[in-house]
């Protein structure tokens, strides 16, 4: 039989409404790093200092937003790997085919959005994730649980390396990255300003997509973890039936959000120098960054759940599932709209973090109807469109006949 993509109707629009709200954290986190050269802050662990009220939404942002709707994404992509996986089987195609097809277009997009617009593209490391995902999917569900809290565990010993790093070595190594990160500024800053795109291109080549595909090995561990979590979720049916499991939902959103509230706690007091750890302050923030949005992760996730699913007021946030529907045109969109207008009007590096906040909201909230428009008269978005003609190898049916049902 030959395979064809899921129809709109069986979709979980929780989930889609939920991959919508995750969207709108990750833009927020994002949009500073299209504005300003924060990248070369974080390649040298240099601290991106604010002031004024830019230092309060830094702050909320850092506590609330930060590694807890990537981590989100990430675990919908592997529960959408499991749903997927799971739904090919039942119609009897060559489910481990059609996935590795749905992977390697996946690279393609990602590794094209990394070369050619932004360093900060995460498709590449969700499709080398969802390659490795096959080996995962025959397995019982506890050994996918213990994998998944074994690689994060692992993950979270390796950050915890530099903690045992010698003070006079870190010293050392603190002047001579500040050393470095100022002559770095001047040109990264004069290149995003002034260069033409292609001398930009080779500038990034260099500058941004070496160190983020050297670092792969690395990040790709809370990656995959969240991936093996949400595919634990998806073969032991748990979101398909909330009702059942609402205690057990509940259970995981109380001992996750007591876990996450403390951890951000001391996130809040470390970010605030409240308490200091002198050379290993910034160590200590990203460590508890990291670590918070894990915990939080799941509160938001569970409680997102419980609200859509008993809520009267659930309907509210009905209009997430258009954006969620169309998660990667609405991705990739935002960066050719932010860096389209960044250099359109010579905004890098003159935008405050409220201005760009705002912006991304006034950006995220038009997505929201236009593609809620989009989908109105198409079936699909044009990037989701592509991406499942590549898996299915046919085209499916774009355009809605409004005609015909009128």
């Amino acid at each position: 039989m030959k395979p064809f993509p899921l129809p709109l109707n069986e979709r979980l629009v929780v989930l889609d409404i939920i991959r919508g709200i995750a969207l709108l954290g990750i833009f927020l986190v994002n949009i500073p790093a299209f504005a300003s050269p924060i990248f070369i802050f974080q390649l040298y662990d240099i601290p991106y200092e604010y002031k004024g009220i830019d230092a309060y939404i830094d702050l909320f942002l850092l506590l609330f937003v930060q590694g807890k709707f990537f981590t989100i994404f990430s675990f919908l992509f592997g529960l959408g790997c499991g749903i997927f996986l799971h739904r090919a089987e039942e119609k009897h195609y060559f489910a481990a085919a059609l996935w590795s097809r749905r992977m390697a277009s996946l690279l393609l997009i990602g590794l094209f959005h990394l070369v050619f617009f932004w360093y900060g593209d995460i498709l590449h490391v969700y499709a080398i994730g969802g390659f490795l995902m096959l080996f995962f999917y025959n397995r019982k569900t506890k050994t996918i649980l213990l994998w998944a809290i074994g690689l994060l565990c692992f993950f979270y010993l390796l950050a915890c390396i530099q903690f045992f790093t010698p003070a006079h070595v870190l010293q050392e190594a603190q002047r001579e990255y500040k050393v470095l990160h100022e002559h770095a500024l001047v040109q990264y800053l004069s290149t995003y300003r002034q260069a033409d795109y292609l001398s930009w291109m080779f500038y990034r080549l260099k500058v941004e997509v070496v160190p983020m595909l050297l670092n792969l090995p690395f990040s790709i561990f809370p990656v995959f973890s969240m991936f093996l979590f949400g595919l634990y979720t998806a073969k032991k049916g748990l979101v398909h039936n909330i009702e059942q499991n609402r205690s057990f939902v509940k259970k995981i959103q109380s001992i996750t959000g007591a876990a996450g509230f403390t951890l951000t706690m001391i996130l809040a007091i470390l970010k605030l120098e409240i308490l200091k750890y002198g050379l290993y302050q910034q160590a200590a923030i990203h460590l508890f960054t990291s670590l918070s949005g894990i915990f939080l992760c799941f509160f938001y996730l569970t409680t997102l759940l419980l609200f859509l699913q008993f809520s009267p007021y659930a309907s509210m946030l009905g209009l997430f599932k258009y954006s969620g529907t169309m998660a990667l045109t609405t991705y990739l969109s935002q960066t050719l709209i932010c860096l389209g207008m960044v250099r359109s009007f010579g905004l890098y590096g003159t935008l405050t973090l409220t201005e760009s906040t705002i912006i991304c909201l006034i950006i995220y909230t038009l997505q929201l109807f236009c593609n809620k428009w989009w989908l109105y008269y198409f079936y699909y978005g044009p990037c989701e469109w592509l991406w499942r003609s590549f898996t299915y190898r046919s085209f499916p049916p774009l355009r809605r006949n409004r005609k015909a049902s009128a």
